[in-house]
């Protein structure tokens, strides 16, 4: 029977086939690939990850048969006209779209960082490793009406997509840190470009001024190299005539020094005119105190005679009774009235200090009674115009010093200073008591010296001074009637000057003793308590008188061990020396008595003439040679 339903304009074939490829379609769900973040480095924006290149197409289908029944027969024939007529109404079709990959560009390589991205680094503690699936079963075959089945396959490859995305996106947030890393590294980065910048520029300005130096040095050292060159030349011509010059200098020193023996010969022999033991006299003004008193009349004949008398011209008696003239004269060698300076006096007694750097044995004495002025002659004062022989002798010594060193000499002086009191010797820089001996240097008697007698090395005056200051301090002394501090004992002031010329290999040794002796005073009936110290010193004081006499008389014993004083001068008075003494007598009337027995024993020792003396003179190893 025959259906009264038109006939579909298509066949039921084709329908099938359109039906088939509708849920082909739908069943073709694009598997997504495993991504990588090389994968991902290399997409570009708006580029989909992957295609999908293959798909599952369920099996081809077969038709089965059966056995046909008429009842089978009537419901295909009915149902196969509905099919002409009705089609197929598809499932939804879902286009499964692919991701697309972000356009990530791979991490720059930094060395301020050190970060290098890839496949196998980690960043902020986390690695970046591909995002890799996980293998995919095998595609079953799947009936194409079996919906249920491909949903869950849809479901699960949904939800590996959104794993993806969700690891892209952490991937993503790690190098967004990155980036901002960088970008902060960046910042730092161009800071620092900037300072060193800067310093470039400094430096290239420094570099500039340098390089404008550096020329100036290079013109310089050009100027320099011709100064040098034209200086070497000079200096082998200035060489030439150096040693011209040293030749001359050699030459010229040999003479200067052949020159000063001929002078010190000619120095010596005119001191030996002059006389060996020489006696200057020397007249005391009136001090204060006394300008009531009346003086002696005293006429200054010349520079070396002077006539004396009573003031009131009455003449006076001798020992024998006898009168004698009203007015007497003495010669000396020097007469120095009361408006004599000190360095009038020094200006005589400095040639005998040259005669000692020479090498010569030199004594100087003041001699005459007490309130003579003996202790003001040899120490003065404070004030340098009024500086004693002593203070003066050694300002001289120092200053002829400096011009024997420019003949090649070198001097070494040591000082001693004591007093000879009641016949004892007495150091006067040493505190304490010692017994102090005079003896011989050597057999040939030549020479003495004390013991225990302390000798200071003095480099400069005001050593010296002090020294002179710490004697005077320690001295003994006493009131009497003539001064109320008058010296009781003999003060010698022992200067060894010891001269060396290496060059030459020569040593000269002079001795300069300068002694103020005691007061010669008479004994008054007040002054009874001092009468051994009294006789001491008039005994010692004529022991002396006794020496210069025979020496005068050239005998053969000459009296000096009968006293410590004469005992202690026998170098000075003997024949290898050069004396002088400085009387000093008060122009008091009341003193004429004592004047007359000083001026008398003055011209005594003035008529008295020693042989001639001797230079101390030693030859030394010369090292330089």
């Amino acid at each position: 029977m025959e259906s009264r339903l038109p006939k579909p304009k298509f066949s039921a074939k084709k329908t099938t086939s359109s039906i088939s490829i509708a849920t082909e379609s739908v069943l073709q769900v694009p598997e997504p690939e495993p991504t990588t973040l090389k994968d991902m480095g290399k997409s570009k924006s708006g580029e989909s990850i992957s295609k999908v290149t293959k798909e599952n197409k369920p099996p081809p289908s077969k038709t089965l048969s059966r056995a046909r029944t008429v009842a089978a027969i009537s419901r295909a024939n009915t149902s196969s006209a509905v099919t002409k007529t009705a089609v197929k109404r598809p499932g939804p079709v879902t286009n499964a779209v692919a991701p697309k990959k972000p356009a990530i560009r791979p991490a720059p390589k930094t060395s301020a960082t050190n970060t290098t991205v890839s496949s196998k680094k980690t960043v902020s503690g986390k690695s970046l490793k591909p995002t890799t699936a996980p293998p995919k079963p095998l595609p079953t075959k799947v009936s194409k009406w079996d919906w249920k089945t491909k949903f869950e396959m849809a479901s699960k490859d949904l939800t590996t997509l959104k794993e993806a995305q969700k690891e892209m996106k952490e991937q993503r947030e790690e190098l967004q840190s990155i980036i901002d890393g960088y970008k902060n590294n960046e910042i730092k980065n161009n800071e620092k470009i900037n300072e060193l910048i800067n310093k470039n520029d400094k430096l290239s300005g420094e570099l500039t001024e340098l390089r404008k130096d550096i020329e100036e040095i290079t013109e310089k050292y050009g100027k320099t190299t011709k100064e040098l060159e034209n200086l070497q030349v000079t200096h082998i011509k200035t060489t030439e005539f150096v040693k011209e010059l040293q030749n001359r200098i050699t030459d010229l020193q040999n003479l200067c020094h052949e020159m000063d023996k001929d002078r010190r010969v000619l120095h010596n022999t005119i001191q030996e005119m002059k006389g060996n033991i020489r006696v200057f006299c020397r007249v005391r003004p009136r001090i204060e105190k006394e300008m009531s008193k009346n003086v002696c009349a005293i006429n200054y004949v010349d520079e070396s005679t002077l006539e004396i008398s009573r003031a009131d011209g009455s003449n006076s008696v001798s020992c024998s009774g006898k009168a004698r003239c009203n007015k007497q004269e003495f010669s000396f060698d020097k007469v120095f009235p009361p408006t004599a300076t000190q360095a009038d006096i020094f200006e005589e007694l400095s040639l005998l200090v040259q005669s000692a750097l020479e090498g010569y044995n030199v004594c100087v004495f003041a001699y005459g009674q007490t309130g003579s002025g003996k202790t003001y002659t040899m120490e003065g004062c404070d004030d340098p115009e009024l500086e004693g022989m002593i203070p003066r002798t050694v300002r001289h010594i120092f200053v002829q010093m400096k011009e024997f060193e420019l003949l090649g000499w070198e001097y070494k002086i040591e000082a001693s200073f004591l007093e000879i009191y009641n016949e004892h010797i007495v150091d006067l820089l040493d505190s304490q008591q010692k017994i102090h001996e005079i003896r011989m240097v050597d057999s040939r008697g030549t020479d003495l010296y004390v013991t225990n007698l302390q000798i200071e090395e003095i480099h400069n005056p005001e050593e010296l001074h002090s020294c002179l200051r710490m004697a005077q301090q320690n001295r003994a002394v006493a009131a009497t009637k003539s001064n109320e501090r008058s010296s009781r004992s003999h003060s010698v002031a022992r200067i060894r000057l010891i001269g060396t010329h290496k060059g030459k290999g020569e040593t000269s040794i002079g001795n300069l003793n300068l002694v103020d002796l005691a007061g010669s005073e008479r004994l008054r009936g007040e002054e009874a308590a001092r009468t051994a110290e009294t006789k001491n010193i008039n005994k010692s004081l004529a022991n002396l008188g006794n020496v210069i006499l025979a020496l005068l008389k050239k005998q053969d014993h000459i009296p000096y061990r009968n006293s410590k004083l004469t005992h202690l001068l026998m170098p000075s008075l003997g024949g290898n020396s050069k004396t002088l003494m400085l009387l000093n007598v008060s122009p008091l009337d009341d003193c004429y008595n004592e004047t007359l027995n000083s001026l008398r024993f003055a011209s005594n020792v003035n008529s008295c003439k020693l042989g001639n003396i001797k230079r101390s003179k030693t030859m030394i190893q010369n090292k330089n040679i």
